[in-house]
């Protein structure tokens, strides 16, 4: 007779210690009552994941974290997904969905057994997962209840990292420059962008990887110019920048760097482009250290491009925050941008994805980035590929 249940909690292992999850908790409730939330309704992936270690690559499928200021966290899933909290999760409750049933209605029956009454609700306003359908359905049942905007509410608490945490990026970082390494070996006239990222994804898996939240993005010649396009069936001719960006995963925790190929001996060009662009990693690098803000770190990268006149080029913010990470993007965007305006400051444990790149339209692209940790006394580069545009036969 097949067994109905698991054994034991947790057959599989919890990615960090339980005070690790306590302390997060506490966090995230010291946060919502500065902010009058009774509950925080929680939808999307990495913020799951972060409290519980719930995970699942069928978040594309309504689901939800219940957390109160006080007592049991309760989720609503699928049926089918319920079996990853039972196995998953250190937090154990909640409610399923099966296939006749309408989630509004079980989101309630969970709220409802949470006793979510007349106080402030918090919810991810600026998260992906949360349907129109749940939220305004909720208004209209708890409708004493203040629905209050959510963002930041856990993600304020995962811009720091833990010292395991800091190890799983380490780890994910050596999968990425791996990865990347065995991309640039692989360039050469004739393959395609397939072929390439065929033998990265292999490598990055083989060394313990998990499947990447992005990429990984190997794009050749003109076709560079083309925001976030996936490999195809492109061969790499001689004279072709090509362009890489790659991403390793490691208890879904990320780190990722981008690299440039010239198939051939590069044009003057595309030397002076790739010069000014390792300028602006460099300046980035040198810029990041605790008190400094957000601004002045984008600011220190951004007039480098500038400068040499391809400022016009440059439609990207300077870095994005690194944590943990699911398809499909492995950046944490939604906790903390190195970008012009943000006044935040850096603080030591902060991880950051640093991205100068020009994108020039019938040209390509050109950029070198990095995963960088703020220290308390500056950063340290946590990929490991040699700054330079290589060059492949």
């Amino acid at each position: 007779m097949f067994a109905k249940a698991w054994k034991s909690e947790n057959p599989f292992g919890l990615p960090f210690e339980q005070a690790e999850f306590d302390r997060r908790l506490a966090g995230v409730r010291a946060n919502m009552h500065k902010a009058g939330m009774n509950h925080l309704l929680v939808t999307g992936p990495h913020n799951i994941y972060y409290l519980t270690g719930y995970r699942t690559t069928g978040y594309y499928v309504y689901q939800m974290l219940v957390v109160p200021l006080e007592g049991e966290l309760r989720f609503v899933t699928s049926k089918l997904e319920h079996t990853n909290v039972e196995a998953l999760s250190w937090a154990r409750e909640g409610l399923s969905i099966t296939m006749t049933d309408d989630p509004l209605d079980i989101t309630i029956k969970a709220c409802e057994a949470s006793e979510l009454g007349s106080g402030g609700v918090g919810y991810e306003d600026r998260a992906f997962f949360l349907p129109a359908r749940i939220l305004d359905g909720l208004r209209q049942r708890f409708h004493n209840s203040a629905f209050i905007p959510a963002s930041g509410v856990v993600e304020d608490v995962r811009a720091t990292k833990s010292a395991q945490e800091i190890g799983y990026i380490r780890k994910a970082a050596e999968i990425a420059s791996l990865g990347m390494k065995v991309g640039i070996a692989a360039s050469r006239e004739g393959r395609t962008e397939n072929e390439v990222a065929g033998k990265i994804y292999d490598a990055m898996l083989s060394m313990g990887g998990e499947h990447p939240s992005g990429g990984p993005y190997v794009i050749t010649g003109p076709r560079a110019a083309l925001a976030h396009a996936l490999p195809e069936r492109v061969r790499m001719e001689r004279g072709h920048n090509v362009y890489f960006e790659v991403g390793g995963i490691y208890k879904r925790y990320a780190a990722s760097s981008m690299r440039m190929v010239s198939i051939g001996p590069p044009s003057a060009e595309s030397k002076r482009v790739a010069g000014v662009m390792i300028g602006a990693i460099e300046a980035i690098v040198a810029a990041m250290k605790p008190g400094a803000t957000s601004h002045e770190v984008d600011t220190a990268g951004r007039a480098v491009v500038e400068r040499a006149g391809l400022g016009a080029y440059f439609h990207h913010r300077c870095g994005y925050s690194m944590g943990c990470s699911f398809p499909p993007g492995w950046g944490e965007g939604t906790v903390m941008d190195i970008s012009q305006g943000n006044t935040r400051k850096l603080e030591p444990g902060m991880v950051f994805h640093c991205v100068p790149l020009v994108v020039i339209p019938e040209w390509g692209c050109m950029g070198f980035s990095e995963t960088l940790l703020v220290t308390k006394d500056g950063c340290e580069v946590l990929t490991d590929v040699p700054r330079e545009l290589a060059v492949a036969s």
